[in-house]
């Protein structure tokens, strides 16, 4: 019996983890195959390849951003290909199966919860007696009737399960997902976590040997799938500190982990701050910061003690931070969410997520959605159109702050120019983004994409229209922007440009004086002066920049700088270029 593991994930350099334990638990008795897809592939391009595999049973690993293209899928492969078995397993279809196989006759099993054993089992009974009836977790047809068998215990010893990354085959160039324990500590009433009472885990001797082959494979970026990965504070420390030990000098790696920061205890703050630039990733779910919401969510959060730990995970600048906000929660209307995102954003993390509720199937919120009057797609990702304490308007109002927001902060090519703007003409962030987000929509630049040069036009031409007052200075600061992250640019037209008097023998005579060099470029000083050319731009300025950066409400007068910018070695995690004021 061929037997066929599939998914549609949701990019290229996606993979799935739960095919491949599934896979890892039965191939000691089953030849399985595992062939991976995305949703940005067409569905009959998709069909095809299944089709050509031949296999007896394909299974269908089912989340929110592909249930509806993985159903469309099904139904075609079914009508070239009859007699082909269909099982869908994943946390989209467990919560209702029965009805999912009502409304889909080309779905035959449903594996509800954990997978391993269930589909073993599975496997095990149809090649055997048939007799599905005692597979604890299935969802079956026999006749014309749907079976739903007893719901399977999760698995208690996970170390039970075999390693799903025993071959790194076909993993070159895509992300790692990895899990060191299964289920939450909280109980938040959007997650389907909340449906799993306690935290199991895998032995820490079998992570650090993961982990080894991971860095061994040279993978670039592993991704923790924990959903509090410190829950237990002095595992996560010893996890912590392995990874530090074992850190490869041979290629660049990184680790991403979404954490509860108010758990960091000072001594693993104190650690963290010694960990290399990049090498961490942290996500942090704030959610909201309004405390009724968070009591009818049962989220326990001391936002307090969050910030206090951002700021200090902060100051070392080792360590991207990425803070989570949702809007559509209970009892957060507009004015409670603004409050929510300008106490997330005067933290300052390096990226500022704002998501939408999801009413995720089997969370609570989706139980009691009539309660808070939720209207929200019917179809995944079941997204909140409004509730009863916010409209539809003022969603869509704070959609398009989401993309300015990911356009003109998150991308972190306009950060002086960004901060300028709210330090001197608005009373808050969300003030700032709202505005810009209007613009945007008046504008109806949100209808199609751009090139990045476009946007800093675009920011200069906000900037006219809604702040009109030290247009110079800004104009100076949208260029320290710009020239920051791109490397050799021409400046374009709307960006002012001045001077120096001889510039191309005083530039000549400096990039060829060694003393100069290695004063100003030390780690460029075995470059010839043509290479040393190629790693820097020189531009003048006609305020003083680093007065502005350094107070951004204070009143500058004109002062001509010269910069000069050295995109040789780029040792932030943002990714720009270093800088230094020269005298040429």
């Amino acid at each position: 019996m061929k037997t066929l593991l599939t998914t549609l994930n949701s990019k290229y350099i996606h993979s799935s983890l739960a095919l491949r334990y599934i896979k890892s638990y039965c191939e000691d008795e089953f030849d399985i195959n595992l062939e991976e897809y995305t949703i940005n592939q067409h569905s009959d391009d998709v069909v095809a390849e299944l089709y050509r595999q031949q296999a007896d049973i394909i299974a269908f690993s089912c989340y929110i951003w592909n249930i509806e293209q993985t159903l469309e899928i099904i139904s075609l492969l079914k009508k070239v290909q009859p007699d082909v078995k269909v099982l869908l397993g994943g946390p989209e279809v467990s919560f209702d199966p029965i009805k999912t196989m009502e409304e889909n006759p080309s779905v035959d099993y449903i594996i509800c919860g954990e997978g391993e054993i269930t589909f073993k089992e599975f496997l095990n009974k149809l090649t055997t007696t048939g007799d599905l009836s005692i597979v604890k977790g299935l969802v079956y047809r026999e006749d014309d009737k749907i079976i739903k068998n007893p719901p399977r215990p999760v698995i208690d010893n996970l170390d039970e399960i075999p390693s799903p990354y025993q071959s790194m085959e076909g993993l070159e160039n895509k992300i790692i997902y990895f899990e060191s324990n299964r289920g939450c500590p909280f109980n938040c009433q959007y997650c389907l976590s909340s449906t799993l009472s306690s935290v199991r885990y895998f032995s820490l001797e079998r992570v650090k040997e993961e982990l080894l082959k991971f860095i061994k494979a040279k993978v670039r970026q592993v991704k923790f799938v924990d959903r509090t990965f410190n829950c237990n504070p002095r595992r996560s420390l010893e996890i912590f500190k392995f990874l530090l030990e074992n850190k490869p000098s041979d290629h660049e790696m990184n680790f991403h982990f979404e954490i509860t920061a108010d758990l960091l205890s000072d001594e693993i703050i104190e650690f963290l701050a010694k960990v290399p630039q990049g090498y961490f990733q942290f996500e942090i779910g704030v959610q909201s910061t309004n405390s009724e919401t968070l009591k009818l969510i049962d989220r326990k959060m001391n936002f307090e003690r969050l910030s206090e730990v951002v700021r200090k995970l902060s100051k070392p600048k080792n360590i991207h931070l990425h803070l989570d906000l949702i809007a559509g929660l209970p009892q957060e209307d507009y004015q409670s969410f603004r409050k929510s995102f300008n106490d997330v954003y005067q933290l300052r993390p390096g990226r500022l997520q704002l998501g939408f509720l999801k009413l995720i199937k089997g969370s609570g919120l989706r139980i009691r959605e009539k309660e808070y009057e939720y209207i929200y797609t019917p179809m995944p990702p079941y997204e909140v159109l409004a509730n009863k304490k916010i409209s539809y308007s003022q969603m869509l109002k704070l959609k398009m702050i989401e993309e300015v927001l990911e356009t003109f902060g998150n991308s972190h090519h306009f950060d002086y120019s960004v901060e300028f703007i709210e330090k001197n003409f608005y009373e808050s962030p969300f003030d700032m983004y709202e505005s810009l987000a209007e613009f945007w929509e008046q504008k109806g630049y949100y209808r199609y994409s751009h090139k990045l040069e476009s946007l800093y036009e675009y920011l200069q031409e906000f900037y006219q229209e809604y702040c009109q007052d030290k247009e110079e200075i800004f104009n100076e600061i949208l260029k320290f922007d710009l020239l920051l992250g791109r490397r050799k640019v021409d400046l374009a037209d709307f960006l002012n440009k001045y001077e120096v008097e001889d510039y191309k023998s005083r530039f000549k005579d400096f990039i060829n004086n060694e003393e100069m060099v290695k004063e100003y470029l030390p780690e460029l000083t075995d470059l010839s002066s043509r290479q040393i050319q190629r790693q820097i731009q020189v531009e003048t300025f006609k305020y003083n920049i680093f007065d502005i950066i350094n107070d951004f409400t204070k009143d500058i007068r004109e002062d001509y700088t010269v910069i000069l910018f050295n995109y040789y070695n780029k040792e932030n995690l943002l990714n720009k270029a270093l800088f230094k004021e020269i005298d040429l």
